[in-house]
């Protein structure tokens, strides 16, 4: 039995053939992942696991200056995140965590949907900051295959992208310094919960569903703000996901 720490590159498909694991730690105990992880930490330790953040700490990216629910309903055209999955391996989307800095000015309700499709080429037609996801392991050893997007990205989903989430966060417009985490594959027996700083600032987590993006396809987090804004939102943004 080899000792490999690292996640093995032997193949790319599902074993048919069964058999005893082929990795061991250091002290002869066999690694046993079950091919949806088993936590971020061991995720972390094989090599998995990776992080999007924008390029400058306190410098927010923006958004679309009007992305109304037609915008978004019943494709997403404007997106905030894309993701695209050009390599082999699967990614499941862990976390997404907005920072609200500038609001977008004149929205009557804050909302955000997400879309997938598996078109076998990128969604993203134009716009958007270029994002380069980290492999939080510090010795990285393996690369992403996934292209990232934020900000005003525009996008041309396939007629066959379907909807899997959305939510109203706030019912109103929001307020600058407001934190809305969204975390995928989450309970959707939990609560969704809000601490409220002060009078007005809202920290708020949603439980998301399970999201995961096959080699080909494309991940769409789009903002949903109607009533016709024309300043455009910016946010300060970090995200994780795993490949297997």
């Amino acid at each position: 039995m080899s000792n490999e720490r690292n996640r093995p590159n032997a193949s790319l498909t599902d074993r048919v053939t069964g058999g005893a694991p082929g990795r061991a730690s250091w002290y002869g105990d066999a690694y046993s992942i079950p091919i949806g992880g088993t936590g971020r930490q061991a995720l972390a330790d094989e090599g998995s696991y990776f992080t999007i953040v924008n390029a400058t700490l306190a410098t927010a990216v923006a958004g679309h200056a009007a992305p109304a629910l037609a915008d978004n309903d019943p494709l997403p055209t404007k997106s905030l995140l894309h993701v695209y999955n050009g390599g082999q391996r699967y990614v499941t989307v862990d976390y997404l965590k907005l920072a609200v800095i500038v609001v977008n000015a004149s929205s009557t309700s804050t909302n955000f949907v997400a879309y997938v499709d598996n078109l076998g080429s990128s969604g993203r037609t134009s716009g958007g900051t270029a994002i380069t996801p980290a492999n939080v392991r510090s010795d990285n050893p393996t690369s992403t295959g996934t292209t990232v997007y934020f900000g005003a990205v525009v996008t041309a989903a396939a007629s066959a992208a379907k909807k899997v989430a959305q939510w109203t966060v706030r019912p109103v417009i929001a307020v600058a310094e407001d934190q809305y985490v969204f975390r995928f594959g989450a309970d959707p027996g939990l609560p969704n919960s809000a601490t409220h700083i002060g009078t007005a600032i809202s920290n708020l987590l949603v439980s998301c569903p399970p999201v995961v993006v096959a080699p080909g396809g494309n991940f769409y987090f789009c903002e949903a703000n109607p009533s016709g804004a024309t300043t455009a939102a910016t946010y300060e943004f970090e995200g994780g996901f795993w490949e297997r």
